[in-house]
């Protein structure tokens, strides 16, 4: 019998299906030389416009440097506050702390994930009153002045709740979609339901270039102006120097890798939906596992990540991980390690929070094999390994009521 040999995430197949029209598109950039700037940038930005039905896309380096032009953008203050998320990818908090700010962690929803919009309004009542047309922090005196919820693997957060905060407070809204391209929250899409939305096109990403890449995304004109300079070394055109900037621009090979690739979009999302589907089915009565659901919007599954835990609480990843690696399938953890653990992001004493249900997280989320060209074979073999281990007779003893 043939071993199991399936990666938690690839590309080979995708590249492969596609690799004719990766290339001529590629030898288009070359032939004309157009490789920073240029029609090819400006064709893609207009056609992931239209994509998300937004007025405005400046795409840049990466996705990071898509939340610091956003910030800079924004005109955060010096110690400015902006609540964000304890689970996500550092960069959601090392860009505030970037610019002199404090981000600020409120706990997680338990289903989602996500930001949990009910704690962050608490945390205001308490620990915020209004002043004009501030915000300020009563403790420190510091300026409370946005919010940056993360779409976290593949569905938006309660924007629903944020707008009505943000707007109670007067604070502003990054949306960071780095990894929900394509989802959706009511009529709009991911990356439009903020004051600006950052996009990551890491190569693992739902619609990934072949290396780094990223965009920002505003209906705003004067937001979209200071973008456009902010990524132009801070000047509007030539040597007319007005504000400190960034290089951070998107080459023209990245550009056409990422506009063959945005036509099917929908497409790999779908499927990823599907596998979604596949798992959930097949693990719907294992007690241990909690599984992903769809409740704000449309779900991308980026990742596809559950809970493994037993009756006590105690988390069983390790096990399960060491399980599914013996017998060829390949796992990540997304995310070890929770934010407001990281010393250098605790900016303040005065701004520390407790973020017990990120810390759960962090300690018991797996995340399984979710790329959209797995086979159905693939899908069912990861379905059965699963359910397997936790059919095991050492297991049952964990098992929940």
């Amino acid at each position: 019998m043939k071993k199991l040999s399936i990666p938690a995430f690839s590309l080979g197949r995708q590249i492969a299906q596609n690799k004719t029209a990766l290339l001529a598109a590629f030898e288009q950039v070359i032939d004309q030389q157009a490789f920073i700037g240029g029609s090819f940038v400006a064709a893609f930005e207009q056609q992931l416009a239209t994509y998300l039905d937004s007025s405005y896309v400046i795409s840049c380096n990466s996705g990071t440097d898509a939340l610091w032009m956003a910030l800079h953008a924004l005109r955060i203050p010096k110690n400015g506050i902006v609540l964000t998320t304890p689970f996500s990818f550092i960069a959601s908090s090392t860009e505030i702390a970037a610019h002199g700010g404090h981000p600020v962690f409120i706990d997680i929803e338990h289903d989602t994930f996500n930001i949990n919009p009910q704690l962050l309004a608490a945390w205001l009542e308490k620990n915020a009153y209004f002043e004009g047309q501030t915000t300020i922090h009563k403790a420190t005196g510091f300026p409370v002045v946005g919010i940056i919820p993360v779409d976290l693997f593949g569905q938006c957060a309660d924007y629903r709740m944020l707008h009505d905060i943000a707007e109670t407070w007067n604070l502003w809204i990054i949306e960071d979609t780095a990894q929900a391209i394509g989802a959706s929250y009511g009529e709009k899409k991911a990356g439009t339901l903020g004051n600006i939305g950052a996009f990551s096109f890491y190569p693992t990403k739902n619609l990934g270039a072949f290396g780094d890449a990223g965009a920002c995304v505003t209906d705003d004109p004067i937001l979209a102006e200071r973008l456009l300079q902010v990524r132009h070394h801070g000047r509007k055109a030539g040597y007319d120097y007005e504000e400190l900037g960034i290089n951070s621009r998107l080459d023209a090979l990245q550009a056409v890798a990422l506009a063959q690739r945005l036509p099917l979009l929908d497409g790999f999302n779908d499927r990823r939906r599907a596998i979604a589907q596949q798992y959930n089915h097949a693990f719907a009565t294992l007690p241990n596992v909690q599984v992903p659901r769809q409740i704000s919007g449309h779900h991308v599954y980026h990742q596809y990540t559950i809970l493994v835990r037993d009756i006590s609480g105690k988390s069983l990843r390790s096990e399960l991980e060491h399980y599914l690696a013996q017998h060829g399938i390949q796992t990540r953890i997304f995310y070890p390690q929770p934010l407001h653990t990281i010393p250098f992001l605790n900016t303040h004493l005065a701004l520390a929070t407790a973020c017990p249900v990120a810390t759960m997280v962090s300690d018991a989320c797996l995340s399984l094999p979710m790329w959209p060209e797995m086979t159905d074979e693939e899908v069912q073999a990861v379905c059965s390994t699963v359910q397997t281990f936790f059919a095991q007779p050492r297991m049952a003893q964990h098992s929940a009521v």
